[in-house]
């Protein structure tokens, strides 16, 4: 979940308390002075967060070598590219909906009203702390392992070998050589034995390591890069099995209508289902007081391919309603107001009432 950056907006009244919201354009007029908070509600989007893994094999330059000396059969000869997604997680975000942009107007006397926004205008709450939602942690790559050159445990006798072919056996050689080295420590028959455990384990992971070195220039490598891309769906409407991206397997992530990759679906259902009833009572059909969000529930589900891979029910705030908290909740005594970041809905509404 994103963090909010909080703008604090305090209005102080100086005759008598009126709120007043009413509905305006999103494209406000610049030439004109406004007067009051201008605010908007949310809408819910969606926010992928895909680790695409990159490995490139780069054969070995003894490659062709590799069965007549070691008996490795299969070693590839041209480098190859390969991209997958090996992981992917997603959260719900809040982003402004200009199609819901209120102006309120406050008026009065001995009374404060202190609304809070978000960096991009959205109402988050009134005479109350906002909400703050905790951002996903980022995307880390481990460390990579250093890799040894090969070249440094070659002896100057293969150096100095006058062909390829000549130098891929005389480094068979060498390898035999570890092996059967390494096989005289482990059965006690070497001529320089360690003097303890530790020790001969050290000795043992010295060889291994060479080995492995010297295999790769018939065996090739391999590395491996992660990264995380971020992709961001926001829907007005009902989904049906939607791409929302792609990966191919040469180039990993590419745009959707790429038809070079895999594809990733999105189907979203809307339920007609909402997290309450509307409130018809007379104070809430004045304009006067602050809109809310009332959210739908929908069904999201995902897939790769024909292959379905996790189906949730969330509150979305686009596929609900707008409801007008009344302004009597705020002239007569102070009343706390917090709204969910992600969907508008009401998480908090306390009116503070005089002690008797």
């Amino acid at each position: 979940m994103r963090s909010l950056k909080i703008l604090f907006t305090t209005v102080l009244i100086f005759i008598s308390t009126i709120v007043i919201a009413q509905p305006i354009s999103s494209q406000l007029p610049s030439d004109k002075p406004i007067k009051g908070t201008v605010y908007f509600l949310p809408k819910t989007a969606i926010r992928f967060h895909i680790l695409v893994e990159k490995k490139v094999y780069t054969p070995g330059v003894f490659c062709k070598y590799a069965e007549k000396y070691l008996q490795l059969k299969g070693i590839g000869q041209e480098q190859e590219t390969v991209h997958r997604v090996v992981d992917y997680r997603m959260n719900l975000i809040g982003v402004r909906d200009t199609s819901k942009c209120y102006l309120v107007n406050v008026k009065g006397k001995s009374t404060m009203v202190d609304i809070r926004l978000s960096d991009d205008g959205i109402l988050l709450a009134v005479n109350d702390t906002p909400k703050i939602l905790q951002e996903p942690a980022p995307f880390i790559p481990s460390a990579k392992p250093t890799r040894t050159n090969p070249q440094q445990l070659i002896s100057a006798e293969i150096q100095q070998a006058g062909s390829n072919a000549k130098k891929a056996e005389l480094v068979a050689q060498q390898i035999a050589e570890l092996q059967e080295h390494r096989q005289q420590l482990i059965t006690g028959e070497a001529e320089e034995m360690p003097t303890d455990k530790a020790q001969l384990q050290l000795m043992l992971d010295q060889i291994e390591r060479e080995k492995e070195t010297l295999l790769s220039l018939f065996t090739g490598t391999t590395t491996c890069d992660t990264t995380e891309h971020i992709v961001t769906v926001c829907p007005d409407k009902e989904m049906k099995r939607e791409v929302i991206f792609r990966i191919s397997k040469q180039r990993g992530l590419v745009d959707k209508d790429d038809l070079s990759g895999i594809p990733f679906y999105l189907s979203l259902e809307d339920l007609h289902q909402t997290t309450q009833q509307p409130d018809d009572s007379p104070e809430n059909k004045k304009e006067e007081g602050f809109y809310t969000n009332v959210p739908g529930i929908v069904r999201l589900t995902l897939y790769r391919e024909d292959r379905q891979l996790a189906t949730y029910n969330y509150p979305f705030a686009q596929f609900g309603f707008t409801e007008l908290r009344g302004i009597n909740l705020f002239k007569q005594h102070l009343t706390h107001l917090r709204l969910n970041p992600i969907t508008g809905a009401v998480e908090k509404l306390h009116t503070e009432l005089p002690e008797k």
